[in-house]
């Protein structure tokens, strides 16, 4: 079989249709978050509401952020084995420009996270960083450029893969038409898609870098104003890319079989992706380690309140310790064994298990530092049994909310770009040397 009637046979084999009741749940679950967070406002919920937009949007949107990275260093490294891969990792970015809408709203709730919006409250010091237009500036700012650039970045590597298709088969949208609007020859596009997707990566991955460490000391640490960690950033920053690789272990597992893709994302390849979750986990243990040990022997009187709230109090501690185990132990131990990450079953449950362990982190990193400031708790507790952990029903709807409305955006994208990159002449060298 030709390249061409591969890549044809491909195209019309990964036709991504999803059926009526299935879009009709996903679309409950949205609504049932906006129903929730409105209600919450209404009804006078406003600290719990506010808090669950905040948690999960650092969640969703950090995970959004990890997949266009794993396309930029697929990109740098040329990696062949990601290339089956690596529009999964794409599509996560149409969640992004949802997470940077909720983002400007969280600015309007505010003063129910960050003691430092009274100018009364401020420390002296940090006046200067911490006020609310500086606050707004700098993250608009970032923000804007960062989607800017990923735009720009998935223009690039997404063009001659529509292009190709366009010509194989009836392949049309209103999105892929403006992709590839003005296109010229195959080979030209190619050309220049590899070229500026070359340039771009490295700008895209400092910007990565920069707004994940933006987001993390803006949105999480400076609600306890007076605690500061240079390594926080790198903390959430690889917190997203292990969020990613989990979500791309479920969802590549998923396409395999629905799709018929065992010659393109083999075993070998999800070896390869839970091998580099596991990297990634062990990276983030060893990143709350040295945070760990640094605040706790330079003994700063700054410092160490965080860190014997969250690991010795009753109501925390034992929240730590849980975290650890889900990202840590179960991961090393779970993915140690190359029977282990061929088995898609076995990966698959230990990814759903890293990705809620990711947002109980989230939620364990924001949630008593809110509390240590004297905002109220909430009163639908749903989980008094455990200290701490003062779970509430719209923390569970909002919650939901999020998934539906990142799997809506997911699906969209897939819909309307080829599931695979057939342009890309190492996916198609993989394929043929075997």
């Amino acid at each position: 079989m030709s390249r061409y009637d591969e890549m044809k046979a491909l195209l019309e084999a990964v036709q991504f249709n999803l059926n009526p009741k299935s879009r009709g749940s996903l679309r409950i679950l949205t609504a049932l978050g906006v129903v929730a967070f409105v209600v919450g406002l209404i009804g006078g919920y406003h600290q719990q509401v506010w808090q669950a937009l905040l948690v999960n949007t650092m969640f969703f949107g950090g995970i959004a952020l990890g997949g266009v990275i794993f396309s930029v260093i697929f990109t740098i490294t040329s990696a062949q084995w990601g290339r089956p891969i690596k529009r999964l990792a794409e599509a996560m970015a149409s969640f992004i420009p949802v997470s940077v809408m909720l983002l400007m709203l969280l600015f309007f709730g505010m003063d129910y996270f960050f003691e430092w919006v009274d100018p009364q409250r401020v420390i002296h010091a940090k006046a200067g960083w911490l006020n609310a237009p500086f606050f707004i500036i700098r993250n608009l700012f970032m923000m804007g450029l960062t989607v800017i650039i990923i735009w720009i970045y998935l223009k690039a590597v997404l063009r001659p893969d529509v292009g190709m298709a366009k010509k194989l088969t009836d392949y049309s949208n209103a999105f892929a038409d403006r992709l590839v609007k003005n296109y010229t020859s195959q080979k030209t596009e190619e050309a220049r898609s590899a070229q500026t997707a070359k340039r771009l990566a490295p700008v895209l991955g400092l910007a990565f870098a920069a707004l994940c460490t933006l987001q993390a000391f803006d949105w999480m640490m400076s609600i306890d104003q007076e605690w500061f960690s240079t390594m926080f950033g790198v903390q959430y920053a690889i917190s997203n890319l292990i969020g990613a690789a989990a979500a791309l272990m479920i969802i590549s597992g998923i396409v395999r079989e629905k799709f018929g893709l065992e010659a393109y994302i083999t075993i070998d390849r999800y070896h390869d992706l839970s091998k580099l979750t596991f990297a990634a986990c062990a990276m983030w243990t060893y990143m709350v380690f040295s945070q760990v040990l640094v605040i706790w022997y330079s003994n700063l009187p700054e410092e160490t309140p965080y860190l014997i709230l969250r690991m010795q109090s009753v109501e925390w501690g034992w929240m730590f310790w849980l975290i650890l185990v889900v990202l840590f132990i179960v991961p090393f131990f779970g993915l140690m064994s190359r029977t282990a990450c061929n088995s898609i079953w076995f990966s698959r449950w230990v990814a759903v298990e890293i990705l809620v362990g990711l947002w109980l982190e989230k939620y364990f990193l924001i949630l008593p530092s809110i509390q240590e400031n004297n905002i109220d708790k909430g009163i639908l507790a749903a989980g008094r049994g455990l200290p701490g952990l003062s779970l509430n029903i719209f923390d569970l709807a909002i919650t939901l909310g999020f998934l539906g409305t990142f799997l809506l955006c997911y699906i969209w994208f897939l819909q309307r770009v080829p599931m695979v990159p057939i342009s890309d002449q190492l996916f198609f060298k993989k394929s043929l040397d075997h």
